[in-house]
């Protein structure tokens, strides 16, 4: 019997990822990934191809949905797994939120333009029907040569006090949670670590996320340690979470982020598909 090798956190072209859905669905079935969620920002538009792309397939799709909201005035991007797509509360709340990724871009664009950085029209070029994220104009401000890279992009540019920094308003950690919740699926706290909190604020907003119905964290990602899981293991135990584990594959050429590269969940842990329906 294949062992089964779980990733629940990936990106298509569909918000700010590399590949097609379909491809990468095929890069996910040559990695040896036995469940792919594919769990694009604040967008369902890659799924349908997605699961066309693994019928008469091994790969089992696990659909998903990577949400931004806000808690405390802090911004927090929450997993939406097995949900319903066709949930219409659901489907109206991520319109919601691609609206505003889409005022935040014009906004960015016009921003630019203060400064006398036209970038309009490449970051369409990259766009082409995608939700616009900011790791868009991160590769627009590298191909027009304004910055080497994408990391040197995000400390010249985007950031609060820099060019191009427009900030949203967005939901509340409540209602992502109702969205997700309401559509069948387990919310997720996305890359628990990346947000900076201190342990002690971290406890606080899991005791928020809990009551807001959000049931899991990410215990494993691609860029945590084992000392880093086994914290995070212990704080999902002793809170009752779900643990969950994701790459957050985006692209080919990041091999922090390669898919299939989180370590398996530490033992002792509840994992998060025990919730799921799988085949």
């Amino acid at each position: 019997m294949t062992q089964m090798q779980f990733d629940l956190h990936s990106h298509s072209h569909c918000s700010d990822g590399e590949l097609s859905p379909t491809a990468l669905m095929a890069h996910a079935e040559a990695c040896g990934i036995t469940h792919l969620a594919l769990t694009d920002h604040d967008t369902l538009n890659g799924i349908a191809e997605a699961q066309s792309a693994v019928a008469n397939h091994s790969l089992q799709l696990i659909h998903g949905v990577e949400l931004s909201c806000t808690w405390n005035g802090q911004l927090l991007h929450v997993l939406g797994l097995g949900i319903d797509i066709a949930d219409a509360p659901l489907q109206r709340g991520i319109d919601s939120n691609t609206q505003l990724r889409s005022m935040r871009a014009q906004a960015m664009v016009a921003d630019f333009a203060k400064h006398s950085i036209d970038l309009a029209e490449a970051v369409d070029s990259l766009l082409k029907g995608a939700v616009p994220t900011r790791p868009h104009f991160a590769q627009a401000l590298v191909n027009l040569g304004y910055a080497k890279d994408k990391r040197q992009a995000f400390k010249r540019y985007l950031v609060r006090g820099k060019p191009g920094f427009v900030p949203i308003k967005w939901p509340d950690l409540d209602e992502i949670a109702e969205w997700i919740t309401g559509a069948g699926g387990v919310a997720v706290l996305a890359h628990p670590l990346r947000y900076g909190f201190t342990r002690s604020k971290l406890v606080r907003l899991i005791g928020d996320m809990r009551t807001a119905g959000v049931r899991g964290i990410e215990v494993s990602t691609a860029t945590t340690d084992p000392q880093q899981a086994a914290m995070l293991a212990e704080l999902a135990n002793q809170h009752q979470l779900l643990a969950s584990v994701g790459s957050d594959f985006h692209a080919l050429d990041q091999p922090w982020a390669r898919l299939g590269s989180a370590r398996p969940l530490p033992e002792h842990t509840v994992p998060v598909w025990t919730e799921l329906s799988l085949s």
